[in-house]
């Protein structure tokens, strides 16, 4: 069996997985610097706040009418109180379906609005939490590889050891 001091895995060194290790922590560290991305995240939380002021300006205006737009306040309306009524009646029946159907859009957008920003927060948990996974693994993999260093290095005094012609 051929002696190396190199210690490899599966054809990776320690020291090239320590470079790649540092070169993702690198990436990432300055991805959190990165004034693009943070920009980028404000974007999305002022465009998520954005939609949820329109979703409530529509659920403000989802109930039934209770009365007709000022510009029909006008003569035969004015006097009629019972043609006022029909009128008012008459909008209920027709948009009933349509109202129903902008409820439950605006449930629906809600929902999703909801699951949007869980998943956010869930990503930037998962990016949390790879980073500490790859800074441990990379404290795991120095340690290791000092442990290595010294096992090699007392390999090497026990091989001279051996090697010495005793002495009697």
């Amino acid at each position: 069996m051929p002696e190396t001091n190199d210690i490899t895995v599966a054809g990776i060194s320690v020291e090239e997985l320590n470079a790649k290790i540092e070169t993702v922590l690198a990436e990432m560290n300055a991805d959190h610097g990165d004034p693009m991305i943070k920009a980028l995240q404000d974007d999305i939380a002022l465009r998520s706040y954005h939609v949820e002021g329109l979703v409530n300006e529509a659920a403000q205006c989802f109930p039934a009418r209770t009365a007709l737009p000022a510009r029909m306040n006008r003569f035969p309306l004015k006097y009629f109180g019972f043609l006022h009524r029909f009128i008012l009646r008459f909008y209920e029946v027709l948009f009933r379906e349509q109202r129903g159907v902008n409820l439950a859009l605006i449930k629906a957008l809600r929902e999703s609005m909801a699951v949007n920003r869980q998943l956010n927060e869930q990503v930037q948990r998962g990016q949390q939490k790879m980073v500490e996974i790859l800074q441990d693994m990379q404290n795991r993999s120095t340690a290791q590889h000092a442990v290595l260093a010294q096992m090699e290095n007392e390999l090497l005094s026990l091989r001279e050891q051996r090697d010495r012609p005793k002495e009697s």
